[in-house]
């Protein structure tokens, strides 16, 4: 296969797509003949509904004489339907801030046997069940004094996924909470029973609003299921329970991501999604990143875009990943959602091009200590090609074209090079737009180079591991000289031996496997001539 390689500094893992359900609006401070409620909402687009009875909301709460414990709603066995919301109140129907009479999903007072309400006080380094009080309409509070501060924990299978601090100007779990004891959670009928250790609970894992709710008033999405954009609501008709809040299709958060659509060379009915999460703070991470196929409303996420991968990515040095797409011609939809469940970003990617007729062999590149950037890229039928421009982007997102290489008149394979002296960097990005003789446009894949990464000296990165019919690694030499790159088996016994030429610096390399490597474990060597670094990597 004809492909371009790129940097990945980790192994990404790939995950099954689910619906799941995330906090979107918490009435919490109702004021005399209101209710309490919450709402719920299913980002997922994959038709079909979501099983609420394994899900747990648990709160924390303060009370005179220096009490303190949680609230544990095991919810009933109900279902939240995609791009759907949930409601459950303290009672049904029930009232709010210039709405009467509203219609819940349920009620936490009289709850079905699917589900139930426990509260829990701390005893010592323990908890002691007590009663909970009838007609309960104060699940979220911590008394403060004035207003409140409020805590709620949203849990799946014993596994967080969702929840909110409000009303108190932090980003990390306060340690009152962190030095909880841990709470065994008896769930109902068969869902799964579960302890909480609120000490290992991540900063990153919930969100935070520091505004004080006041009274007859609560917290809600700006959008459905958007990261980032919590409010406090202070008038009539800012909850909308069991109604959309807005539409989170447009979700720029604090993560920038760059992504392109290319020309897939061993199936022409398919093409090759790259894309890689420029930068962000290390406190948005990890991420799930969702992909699909954008058949529903151009540019919008809807139920009829179809699920095409998830992967987890860890940092914003993972590095490029690159999705095949089942289609040469359909644009696709990626969905960044952030450790606390919501969407942090929602990107529409056009394709650029279904069918390009440049085939594009390789391309690598090298920075040196010097920061002298040297690419190169070898083109199978260079006849099709008019001229390379190459592209330099600090940000992932804005290219800029800082030279053009035209084409030379040879036939069949050929050869490139280019080459640039830059300034100080942390992060650039460099990527090929090629051009045809007619007019067509194509772009390779994004190579990406950090300035941290040249501290290691000689050591072997293998990118996208498991690997296919192609290895890639990165790989860093204090010279310039030949190298010597051979492949062995788990016994030995040679099976490739490629010799290649290697720059000062952070050198990216990428060729073809054999065909006669079967389905295993490898070695990979890289020899020198006074020292010898391996790795390992998967032959799918």
């Amino acid at each position: 296969m004809k492909k371009i390689f790129i940097l990945c500094l980790l192994t990404c893992i790939v995950i099954v797509s689910s619906s799941q359900a995330v906090l979107n609006e918490v009435y919490a401070q109702p004021g005399s003949g209101y209710n309490e409620f919450f709402e719920l909402y299913n980002p997922g687009t994959t038709p079909g509904s979501e099983n609420l009875d394994n899900y747990t909301l648990v709160t924390y709460y303060e009370e005179p004489g220096g009490k303190s414990g949680f609230y544990v709603l095991d919810l009933p066995n109900q279902t939240l339907n995609s791009q759907g919301y949930y409601v459950c109140a303290s009672q049904s129907p029930f009232n709010i801030q210039g709405q009467p009479g509203l219609t819940a999903n349920s009620d936490w007072n009289s709850l079905p046997p699917s589900g139930s309400l426990t509260k829990w006080e701390k005893t010592g380094s323990t908890y002691t069940s007590v009663t909970v009080p009838a007609n309960l309409n104060d699940l979220f509070v911590k008394t403060t004094g004035s207003g409140g501060v409020f805590h709620v924990f949203l849990f799946k299978n014993g596994i967080l996924v969702n929840g909110i601090i409000a009303g108190i100007n932090i980003t990390v779990i306060p340690a009152y909470i962190k030095s909880m004891p841990n709470l065994f959670v008896d769930m109902s009928g068969s869902s799964p029973d579960f302890t909480i250790n609120f000490n290992a609970i991540p900063d990153n894992g919930i969100e935070y609003i520091s505004s004080s709710a006041g009274t007859n008033n609560g917290y809600y999405r700006s959008a459905d299921g958007k990261c980032g954009v919590w409010l406090k609501s202070d008038s009539p008709g800012q909850h909308n329970p069991g109604q959309t809040n807005g539409s989170a299709e447009n979700a720029q958060g604090q993560l920038s991501v760059a992504a392109v659509i290319s020309q897939y060379e061993t199936d022409p009915t398919k093409s090759l999604l790259t894309y890689n999460i420029t930068s962000g703070p290390a406190t948005a991470f990890a991420v799930t990143v969702e992909v699909y196929s954008d058949l529903g409303v151009i540019g919008e996420l809807d139920l009829n875009d179809v699920f095409v991968d998830s992967r987890i990515i860890g940092s914003a040095a993972a590095g490029s990943q690159d999705i095949i797409l089942p289609t040469n011609d359909d644009p696709v939809i990626i969905v960044i959602k952030s450790a606390s469940g919501c969407q942090d970003k929602i990107i529409p990617v056009q394709v650029f091009l279904s069918s390009l007729p440049i085939h594009l062999i390789s391309f690598q590149g090298n920075i040196n200590k010097a920061n002298k950037a040297t690419f190169q890229w070898t083109i199978a039928n260079n006849e099709a090609v008019d001229q390379f421009e190459v592209q330099r982007s600090y940000d992932g997102i804005e290219f800029k074209t800082i030279g053009i290489v035209f084409a030379s008149e040879k036939k069949d394979n050929e050869d490139y090079l280019f080459y640039e002296t830059i300034s100080s960097f942390n992060k650039v990005m460099y990527r090929l737009k090629m051009i045809s003789k007619g007019n067509e446009v194509g772009y390779s894949k994004i190579l990406v180079f950090q300035t941290k990464l040249t501290t290691n000296q000689n050591n072997i990165k293998i990118i996208g591991n498991p690997v296919n019919d192609k290895l890639t690694f990165s790989f860093t030499a204090s010279v310039a000289r030949s190298i010597d790159i051979k492949v062995y088996d788990m016994s030995g016994r040679m099976m490739m031996n490629n010799k290649v030429n290697s720059l000062e610096g952070n050198n990216m390399f990428s060729f073809a496997l054999s065909p006669t490597l079967k389905p295993n474990l490898y070695l990979v060597e890289v020899n020198n001539g006074t020292d010898i670094q391996t790795a390992k990597f998967v032959k799918q």
